[in-house]
């Protein structure tokens, strides 16, 4: 990582007010502080550190789909109350392997707790240790959504077509 001196004198100034904001963290921020001002390029990777890498698009759509799956096949066993359908595995959302698809598993949770969307979804943290299946996901996932597409993706689902998507 490569910082213009204009780069880091914004970031000096910043963690110099961070520093005084946050007194628990100012030996923190007086360090990447000091790493600025003297240009210890070796260590300006400590500065972006914490900043996750960016997700794409196409996963985050990947992600809202799935849950918008599992939000009609919530919908269809709250009507139904079809036992069947209830007892199977897949039949709730199982998060992401949070070994694997830590991002996937992140953007779950911030969808669902900080944002409040699906929040069906909530019933089912403790069962599914708050979105961490602990296995991978995505492939599963895929075939269940592949077979969603090919019946047209309907909200409302009959209990063939929700057992026909949840046998992996």
């Amino acid at each position: 990582m490569h910082f213009t001196k204009k780069e880091r004198l914004i970031l000096i100034n910043q963690y110099k007010i961070l520093s005084k904001l946050c007194p628990d963290d100012s030996e923190h921020y007086n360090e990447l502080r000091e790493i600025l001002e003297d240009g210890y390029e070796i260590f300006y990777s400590q500065i972006d550190e914490w900043i996750s890498q960016d997700m794409s698009k196409s996963e985050g759509e990947f992600v809202l789909e799935i849950l918008n799956l599992y939000r009609a096949i919530e919908d269809y066993k709250r009507m139904s109350k079809d036992q069947e359908i209830i007892k199977n595995s897949y039949s709730y959302f199982r998060g992401f392997d949070g070994n694997n698809e830590g991002q996937y598993m992140q953007f779950a949770r911030f969808l669902i707790n900080k944002q409040n969307k699906f929040s069906e979804q909530k019933d089912y943290l403790r069962k599914n240790d708050n979105l961490n299946s602990h296995m991978p996901m995505i492939g599963i996932y895929k075939s269940m959504l592949s077979k969603w597409s090919s019946i047209g993706k309907p909200w409302n689902l009959s209990a063939q077509n929700i057992n026909d998507i949840l046998s992996i």
